[in-house]
């Protein structure tokens, strides 16, 4: 708990401190920062965990050199069958999940970007069960907020993309032991993504 209030404290210094160090009298972008005109806007990526859940296929779009607002989608089905003494038993289950995500980018250094964004995931599941002379279904669908921290290697004129962080995922039933499906919880998460940039 320690370490995530030292960190909380040095992302909103960095945060405060980033206007102050920019030249009012400069005509050019300063050193190591983004070109005014970023070449590329457009990313394409998948990503392992984050608010995609277990995985997801993202496009995101850049705007004003440091912003980012992005969307994506995942589908996941399970299923499964036992038999025995001649009946036999089945279950399915499928997950949908789309991520909608914005992100800040002005804490960069050329190429580097600490990423922090914030937003939602609206998650649909559905699920069927059939055995000895039983069936049933369901289906429902619910919403989780998001809030991510981490590192982010995007050159601004394209090429491969790589970003890697952690997530805190908010929502009813989530927890990391005994989660009550009538609270509200905190997982944390962790992400993972390569992709490209047009």
């Amino acid at each position: 708990m320690k370490m995530i209030r030292v960190l909380s404290i040095a992302v909103a210094g960095a945060l405060c401190a980033t206007p102050a160090l920019a030249d009012p009298m400069s005509n050019g972008p300063a050193r190591g920062s983004v070109p005014a005109g970023r070449d590329a806007n457009n990313s394409f990526f998948v990503e392992g965990g984050g608010p995609g859940l277990l995985y997801s296929l993202n496009y995101e779009r850049i705007v004003e050199n440091d912003f980012g607002l992005r969307v994506g989608f995942s589908y996941t089905s399970f299923s499964a069958s036992a038999s025995s003494g001649g009946s036999t038993a089945s279950a399915s289950a499928a997950i949908i999940t789309v991520p909608v995500i914005a992100s800040y980018l002005g804490v960069s250094s050329g190429s580097n970007a600490l990423e922090m964004g914030a937003g939602g995931t609206l998650v649909y599941a559905s699920g069927s069960a059939s055995g000895t002379g039983l069936a049933s279904s369901g289906s429902g669908m619910m919403g989780l907020g998001t809030v991510i921290l981490g590192y982010r290697r995007q050159p601004v004129d394209g090429g491969f993309q790589f970003r890697i962080g952690l997530e805190a995922l908010v929502g009813k039933g989530l927890s990391l032991s005994n989660p009550d499906p009538n609270s509200f919880g905190v997982l944390p998460w962790m992400y993972m993504s390569l992709g490209f940039s047009l």
